[in-house]
């Protein structure tokens, strides 16, 4: 039986430790890769992922999973919480890393995102019913005009992506959706999104995408 998640918002286990690997030999050469990404870019996205987790380590292990884990109680049910902690959580962290992306990225503009956001998460996401009713609660829950809940909710899905890899002790620099933040923001604007997921899940809106990740759609998980 797998280790239950952060319960919600009572009775939840000690969080494991966060934990950040040292940066790795660098390879040499310039061979391209998947995605047409030389060997070279991927060292330098690699290190970048690195040193991010290392400089936001520290406040993912004081009490952070606990903490968010509040907050996220006050936007969705017990149910639906403690289901998207069930199994599975390394595959969830992508597909809601890749609903983040698509929604910061404006593959899917939904101005009238609580009403439409059923059917199309239904088709970003496939089967994985749980991580559907998950985001599509967050969305109708966060108190804010539809352009700045699309921002919040989506870097709630990052976040809860960061947890879920957390309680599954799973190294930051293999969390898709850490590495999507890491690639896409400066390490300070990461913590900063951390620390505020601790307060209401509206600050999160304050944390757009930048326009340029937008016109070039260099998230790490989107459109895959």
């Amino acid at each position: 039986m797998p280790e239950a998640g952060p319960r919600h918002p009572k009775d939840r286990r000690g969080p494991r430790q966060a934990t950040a690997s040292r940066p790795r030999a660098a390879r040499r050469g310039t061979s391209r890769g998947e995605g047409g990404i030389t060997a070279t870019q991927e060292r330098r996205r690699q290190e970048r992922v690195e040193k991010a987790a290392e400089y936001c380590v520290a406040v993912l292990n004081d009490g952070w999973t606990n903490v968010v884990s509040e907050r996220a109680a006050e936007y969705v049910t017990e149910q639906t919480w403690n289901s998207l902690f069930s199994r599975r959580r390394r595959r969830r962290c992508k597909r809601l890393a890749r609903t983040a992306a698509a929604i910061l990225t404006g593959k899917k503009m939904l101005h009238d995102l609580v009403g439409a956001i059923a059917a199309w998460l239904a088709a970003l996401l496939g089967g994985d019913r749980i991580v559907q009713a998950f985001a599509r609660k967050l969305a109708a829950n966060i108190p804010l005009p539809p352009d700045a809940k699309m921002v919040a909710t989506a870097r709630g899905l990052q976040v809860t992506g960061v947890l879920l890899c957390l309680v599954n002790g799973d190294d930051l620099t293999r969390c898709q959706c850490f590495i999507d933040l890491a690639l896409e923001e400066a390490k300070t604007q990461v913590k900063k999104i951390l620390v505020a997921a601790m307060e209401d899940w509206t600050a999160l809106a304050q944390f757009p995408a930048k326009p340029a990740v937008v016109e070039q759609g260099t998230y790490g998980s989107a459109g895959r």
